[in-house]
C-alpha cells in the first residue's frame, strides 16, 4: 500500500515538472525565435515479487511479478522546428528558415541565437540590441569581395562608408546588328562648308586635319594653353620654353618695379585734380618702383596738406593744395613735394589728400611684370622689342616664355580631327539616294555615287566611362555596315579622333585604335562574330590619368531582324554609402550615392549536431554544452537553409497542443492525487481494524 502512495506522489512530481515546461511555452508563444520544449516520462524500478520461470517437464514457464515504483522525468527535451516568419519592415531584422543559429559574441563570451531582432549601433557595429552583443559574419573587402573561409568577426558598417572611384577598363558589347540593314545607292552627294558654303559632288574624299589647342603644364605649375601665337612643332618636354612665343592676349594692368615702368599722367576735371604744378598738361613719371597701373583708367595721388589758397585758374575759382610726403601709387614723387590744383575747398592745413590722376600710357621696359586679361602674369621678353607702350586695356600682348617659367612637365593636346574637302573645312555631308531620300552621311567617310559603294546609315552607341577621378564621359562608336558580314568601327563623324567640352569646362580628347587597323567588324555566314576589336585611349584636362580603354565586341551578332547592339563600361563614380539592405543569403549590400551596390558583410550561422543539446541562457541565447557537439560556422547556403529579411522568426509554440496537453498533464495530476486518496482511506481502514 506504501508502495501505490510512492508511485502516486512520484506522478505528482512528474506532471507538476511537466505542466512548467507547459507553462513556459506558453509564457514565450509570442517570444522571438523561441523554441518550445516537451517533458517525457519513464517508469522507475519495480519491485519482483516472484522472478521468471524457464518451462519445465510437465510445467510452462511463468513470468515475473513486478510492482512498479511510480514514474519520473525521462527528458525534457527541445524541440528546433521552424517558427513561422513574420514581416516586420524593418530591413535589418532576419528570420532563419532551416538549420542554424546566429553567432553573437561579446566580452563575456559566445552566444548563439535565433533572435534576428539585429539593428546598427552608434558606431556602425551590427548589433542584437536588447543585450549590444556583437553579430558575427566576414566583412567584405573594398572591391565588395567576400572571403567566408577566414574567421569570423564583428560586423561594422560606419554611416559614412566611401566608394572610390574606379578607372574604366574594358567596354563590352553585346546584342546583334541586323544583318539585312538597308543600303542605299547614292545619286549626289552636298558638302556643308563651315564658311556656310555648300557644293555637290559625286565623289567624296576628305582630308583629315588636326583641330583643337595644346596645353602645356610647367614646372613653375602654371599650365599655359596655346593659341595660333605659338609655333607647336617648338615644344618638347622637360624642354624649356624661354624665348618662344605661347599666345596673344590683351593687357590688364602693368606692376611697377625695379625702376622698369614709366607712367604719362594726366590731371583732369573728373579726376578731381585740374592741375599739377600749375600745368592741366600731361607729364611723365618714370623709374617707377611700386604699385599695379591700368591703361586708361586712373591712379591714387596721397599726400599731407601743408599750404591752403585760393586761385583763380583759367576762369574757374579753385583751391591750390600744397602738398609733403606726396605719392603717387606708393611712389614718391618730387622729392614728396607737389602742388595740386583741385575744386575742393574744404581741405585745411594738416589734412591728409586723397585724389587721382588719368593714366594716359605706360612704358614697359624689358623684366617688366605685365598682368594679362586671362589672369596671369608675365614679364617683357626681349622678343617682345621693349619698350612697349600700352594706352588701353584692349592693347594686345604676345605672351613669350621666359626662365621663370621653367620646363614642361606635360603637353595635353585636346585635339579632335576635322576634315576638309577642296581645301574648305567640312561642317556636314548629305547623301541623297537615288530613290530620293536625303540622309547624313559621316563627314570623315568617303563617299561615290553609283552602284558600286552602298551607303548605309550608321548606328550610333553611347556608354559611359569613368576616369581615375571618377568623372563620367560620355563616348560615341558608330558601327557602319559596309558590305555583307562586314562593319566598319568609327568615333563620332566617322574619324579617330573625338573631343568634347565637359560640363566642368574640361576637354575630353578619344582616339581609337582598331583591330585590324582599318577597323572592319566581321562576322561569319552563320552569324556568329569572326573578328575585329578596338580601343580608346582618352585624356581629359580635368586633372586626370590618361585611360586605355579596350572594346570588346566577341558578345555581338549579326543576324536579320532587330539592331539591338549596347555597350557597357566597368568602372564607377565615387559615393557615399545612402543606405543597406539584406539579400536570402544574410549579405549586407550597400547601397551607394552614386546608384551602384556593393557586397558590404555577411552574416555567419553555426550548426550542431545536436542543436537540443545546447545549455539555454537568458534573452533567448544557447551556449554550446557536452551534448550539443562543435559548432559548424559557415554561410546560409552551406547548411541548404535561407535568411528571410525584413522579418522575425516567431515561437514555434503551438498553442493548441499545449492546451491540450495542458488537460491532459491536469488529468494525470488528479489522478495521482486520488490514488493518494485512496491509499490514504484504506490506510485508514486498516488502522480501524485495530480499534
Amino acid at each position: 500500500m506504501m508502495r501505490s502512495l510512492f508511485a502516486a506522489v512520484s506522478g505528482l512530481r512528474g506532471h507538476q515538472t511537466r505542466m512548467d515546461v507547459i507553462g513556459n511555452n506558453v509564457a514565450n508563444v509570442n517570444t522571438i525565435g523561441f523554441k518550445s520544449s516537451r517533458t517525457t516520462f519513464a517508469d522507475t524500478l519495480s519491485q519482483t515479487t516472484a522472478a521468471a520461470s524457464a518451462p519445465q517437464d510437465g510445467t510452462g514457464g511463468t513470468n515475473a511479478k513486478q510492482i512498479g515504483l511510480g514514474a519520473n522525468v525521462a527528458s525534457i527535451d527541445l524541440l528546433f522546428t521552424d517558427g513561422s516568419p513574420q514581416t516586420t519592415g524593418n530591413n535589418t531584422d532576419l528570420a532563419i528558415s532551416g538549420d542554424g543559429l546566429f553567432i553573437v559574441n561579446s566580452s563575456s563570451g559566445t552566444f548563439y541565437t535565433r533572435d534576428g531582432s539585429f539593428a546598427f549601433d552608434a558606431e556602425g557595429n551590427f548589433v542584437l540590441p536588447g543585450s549590444g552583443l556583437y553579430v558575427q559574419g566576414w566583412m567584405a573587402d573594398d572591391a565588395g569581395v567576400l572571403m567566408t573561409s577566414g574567421a569570423v568577426g564583428n560586423i561594422t558598417i560606419p554611416n559614412n562608408r566611401s566608394m572610390e572611384a574606379t578607372a574604366t577598363t574594358i567596354v563590352t558589347y553585346t546584342g546583334n546588328l541586323n544583318a539585312a540593314t538597308t543600303g542605299y545607292e547614292i545619286g549626289s552627294i552636298l558638302v556643308n562648308y563651315a564658311n556656310g558654303n555648300s557644293v555637290s559632288t559625286t565623289n567624296y574624299t576628305p582630308t583629315a586635319v588636326a583641330a583643337g589647342t595644346i596645353v602645356l603644364t610647367l614646372s613653375s605649375g602654371e599650365q599655359v594653353t596655346l593659341d595660333s601665337t605659338a609655333s607647336t612643332s617648338e615644344f618638347v618636354e622637360n624642354s624649356s620654353i624661354a624665348g618662344l612665343p605661347l599666345y596673344t592676349s590683351t593687357v590688364a594692368s602693368v606692376t611697377a618695379s625695379n625702376e622698369l615702368v614709366d607712367v604719362t599722367l594726366s590731371p583732369t576735371e573728373g579726376s578731381g585734380i585740374w592741375a599739377v604744378g600749375g600745368s592741366s598738361d600731361p607729364f611723365n613719371v618714370t623709374n617707377l618702383t611700386s604699385g599695379t597701373f591700368i591703361p586708361g583708367s586712373t591712379t591714387p595721388v596721397t599726400g599731407n596738406v601743408s599750404a591752403v589758397r585760393t586761385i583763380t585758374y583759367n576762369s574757374q575759382q579753385l583751391v591750390e593744395l600744397t602738398l609733403t610726403d606726396a605719392a603717387i601709387n606708393g611712389n614718391t614723387y618730387n622729392n614728396g613735394n607737389m602742388t595740386v590744383y583741385v575744386g575742393d575747398n574744404s581741405y585745411e592745413v594738416g589734412d591728409t589728400y586723397a585724389g587721382s590722376l588719368n593714366v594716359d600710357s605706360i612704358t614697359a621696359r624689358q623684366g617688366a611684370t605685365v598682368n594679362l586679361a586671362d589672369g596671369t602674369s608675365t614679364t617683357v621678353h626681349a622678343n617682345n622689342t621693349p619698350p612697349l607702350t600700352f594706352t588701353s586695356t584692349s592693347d594686345e600682348f604676345i605672351r613669350y616664355g621666359n626662365d621663370n617659367d621653367g620646363t614642361i612637365t606635360a603637353i595635353d593636346r585636346t585635339a579632335y580631327t576635322s576634315y576638309r574637302f577642296n581645301g574648305n573645312l567640312v561642317d556636314s555631308v548629305r547623301v541623297n539616294t537615288s530613290s530620293g531620300l536625303t540622309l547624313d552621311g559621316l563627314t570623315g567617310q568617303s563617299y561615290t555615287t553609283g552602284s558600286t559603294a552602298m551607303f548605309y546609315p550608321s548606328t550610333t552607341t553611347m556608354f559611359t566611362v569613368y576616369d581615375s577621378l571618377g568623372s563620367a564621359h560620355s563616348i560615341p562608336i558608330l558601327i557602319t555596315k559596309s558590305s555583307a558580314n562586314t562593319w566598319e568601327i568609327a568615333l563620332s563623324g566617322g574619324g579617330t579622333t573625338y573631343s568634347m567640352t565637359e560640363d566642368d569646362g574640361s576637354t575630353t580628347t578619344v582616339t581609337l585604335t582598331k583591330s585590324p587597323a582599318e577597323g572592319t567588324l566581321t562576322y561569319n555566314a552563320d552569324g556568329s562574330y569572326a573578328g575585329g576589336s578596338a580601343s580608346l585611349s582618352i585624356r581629359t584636362t580635368n586633372g586626370a590619368n590618361d585611360m586605355s580603354v579596350a572594346v570588346e565586341l566577341s558578345g555581338t551578332t549579326q543576324y536579320s531582324g532587330s539592331n539591338n547592339i549596347n555597350a557597357s563600361a566597368d568602372g564607377n563614380a565615387a559615393g557615399i554609402l545612402n543606405s543597406l539592405s539584406f539579400d536570402t543569403t544574410g549579405t549586407v549590400i550597400g547601397i551607394y550615392s552614386n546608384g551602384l551596390k556593393r557586397n558590404e558583410a555577411q552574416v555567419a550561422l553555426a550548426t550542431f549536431t545536436n542543436s537540443a543539446g545546447l545549455t539555454k541562457t537568458s534573452n533567448s541565447l544557447y551556449q554550446e554544452s557536452n551534448n550539443s557537439g562543435t559548432p559548424t560556422v559557415g554561410t546560409v547556403s552551406d547548411f541548404g537553409s535561407s535568411i528571410t529579411p525584413s522579418a522575425l522568426e516567431m515561437s514555434n509554440v503551438d498553442i493548441a497542443n499545449e492546451f491540450s496537453d495542458m488537460i491532459v498533464t491536469q488529468r494525470g495530476f488528479q489522478s495521482n492525487s486520488k490514488m493518494i486518496n485512496v491509499a490514504d482511506e484504506m490506510l485508514e481502514t486498516l488502522i480501524n481494524m485495530k480499534r
